[in-house]
């Protein structure tokens, strides 16, 4: 979020604090709320801001404008912050306690390597992560918050009606309130599939958020137009299990895991784009999975510059 989306919701919170505040300034109010989904994020973490000064027993807060050339911190009694919001040349920050309410300094980050990973989290939910992935946790009172770098993660998460579970990725957001799905996020690839309950999906490649049940997913590949189709609820995360299931997958589809698990670029020459896999891949070392698809499909493998290229066997 931008410092002006900051300046925007500290602006938008005096207005309508105020008394006089008409149902035209609601409505205004409410159009940039569905402007931009960082809108509604800076107006929370403003309220939340709110409720903490309230909660903070002294009577003074310690203020530091963003101007450059401020000459310090000051110290404004709460009662004098909500007309220094209503200013916006003042864009202020809460020294120590903004850092804390927005998440700034408090997200958990865990990762992986060449070995898939187990994780409990505070409110019991339950994360496996695959091979070489990275998220970053944040609890607060109202919402879970995860932030997905990387990767690939099955999530069974733990039903909580006031606070939603939120994953999001560089293009995709990901809400439930508890239910078990899997998340793939990976160079420009995103897909979720659910295992039980109810998922909402949203961003990029869909006009609208995609309501997704037991047995459904969405695929979306670059900025090609998402895909909602239904799958196997098992299939999902047979990864955990030590295995890919491929039904009539195109051969680009495999290369794009193998990527992932084998970490490093694995491509398709056109010769081979028009091939399909249907079977199961035992997850193990480069020369093993390599071995068991050119066991299945007419292929041969080229190894040069640190990547893999699959073409099509002459005569398959």
């Amino acid at each position: 979020m931008t410092t002006d989306t900051h300046d925007q919701a500290l602006n938008w919170f005096a207005r309508l604090s105020d008394a006089e505040a008409s149902e035209a300034d609601w409505l205004a109010f409410e159009a940039w709320l569905e402007a931009d989904p960082d809108h509604r994020k800076a107006y929370d973490l403003v309220e939340q801001v709110w409720v903490a000064l309230d909660e903070t027993p002294s009577a003074e807060v310690l203020v530091a404008p963003i101007a450059a050339n401020d000459a310090g911190p000051v110290r404004f009694g709460r009662r004098l912050l909500a007309p220094l919001m209503a200013t916006a040349a003042a864009a202020v920050m809460v020294v120590g306690l903004w850092p804390e309410i927005s998440g700034q300094g408090r997200f958990q980050t865990y990762s992986t390597a060449d070995a898939p990973r187990g994780i409990v989290l505070s409110d019991g939910s339950r994360l496996a992560m695959n091979r070489y992935s990275e998220l970053r946790v944040r609890f607060g009172k109202t919402d879970r918050e995860v932030a997905m770098i990387e990767g690939e993660v099955a999530f069974d998460v733990t039903h909580d009606e006031q606070r939603p579970f939120v994953i999001a990725t560089d293009d995709h957001e990901v809400r439930v309130l508890g239910t078990a799905f899997n998340v793939l996020s990976h160079d420009g690839h995103f897909s979720v599939g659910v295992m039980r309950g109810r998922v909402a999906v949203s961003g990029q490649g869909l006009a609208r958020p995609v309501h997704l049940t037991v047995g459904q997913q969405v695929v979306q590949q670059g900025t090609a137009a998402a895909v909602t189709s239904s799958i196997d609820p098992q299939q999902a995360t047979a990864w955990r299990e030590g295995v890919l299931i491929y039904r009539e997958a195109d051969l680009g589809a495999v290369a794009d895991d193998l990527s992932r698990y084998l970490n490093k670029p694995v491509s398709v020459s056109e010769s081979a784009r028009a091939l399909r896999f249907t079977g199961a891949l035992r997850i193990g070392d480069e020369a093993t999975m390599l071995r068991q698809l050119q066991d299945f499909v007419p292929i041969r493998v080229t190894r040069a510059n640190d990547g893999i290229q699959l073409t099509a066997r002459a005569g398959g």
